[in-house]
């Protein structure tokens, strides 16, 4: 039998994102999309197609290829780590993508911004590691994600919101709901919005939402 070892090896690699520049705000806006998503697929998602005022907005994707066979060839997707929901065996470890993430943030010379993460589906999972990481943030916006405690605990004064759609079939409502009220108890500023007759994305009810948040 092969006896499978794995190491680390030192590379420099290719990474792609979009930035909106506001050149009379200290705030930024870091979007990140789910597990085989794409960047600007999930900024239209999470926030229509208008300007956010009052933020540089960030939208990266993802630094590992991930993607999506089609009929007629493959869609361009990304993910942030691999881990195997099943197994729990895990390939690419979401702390070796928040140090990665970071480093882009620091070449784009953008780390003394204070952010706010607005996380979709395992971009929301992702979130706290980018905390415990070192990134200047003190809220985070979650859409269609759960609430792994381990990955949130240790963190200081943090405000986080999540949405929701009850019809959610990849992360259930009630797997939402119960883990936010774990999420709670250990002392955030939380909020959670439910939406109805809403699934696994976001519609105009949820958009509004993000809005108001990010107006506050």
């Amino acid at each position: 039998m092969t006896n499978i070892q794995s190491t680390h090896l030192d590379l420099s690699i290719p990474t792609s994102y979009s930035l909106e520049p506001c050149q009379t705000t200290t705030r930024g806006l870091l979007v990140l999309h789910g597990y085989s998503d794409l960047g600007r697929s999930v900024r239209k998602r999470l926030l229509g197609m208008e300007p956010v005022p009052g933020y540089t907005v960030l939208v990266p994707n993802g630094i590992f290829p991930c993607p999506v066979e089609k009929e007629d060839g493959f869609k361009e997707a990304y993910s942030w780590y691999f881990k195997d929901p099943k197994t729990g065996i895990e390939m690419i470890s979401p702390e070796f993508a928040a140090e990665a993430l970071l480093k882009l943030i620091l070449k784009l010379k953008l780390e003394a911004l204070e952010w706010t993460t607005l996380g979709f589906s395992q971009g929301g999972f992702f979130a706290p590691y980018l905390i415990h990481k070192g990134i200047n943030s003190k809220r985070i916006i979650s859409v269609g994600a759960a609430y792994q405690s381990k990955s949130w605990q240790g963190l200081k004064n943090i405000r986080i919101d999540a949405i929701h759609g009850e019809q959610d079939e990849a992360v259930p409502y009630s797997i939402a709901t119960s883990s936010f009220h774990e999420l709670t108890k250990l002392g955030y500023t939380t909020q959670f919005h439910s939406i109805s007759k809403l699934g696994h994305t976001l519609n105009e009810d949820g958009r509004k939402i993000v809005r108001q948040i990010l107006s506050e």
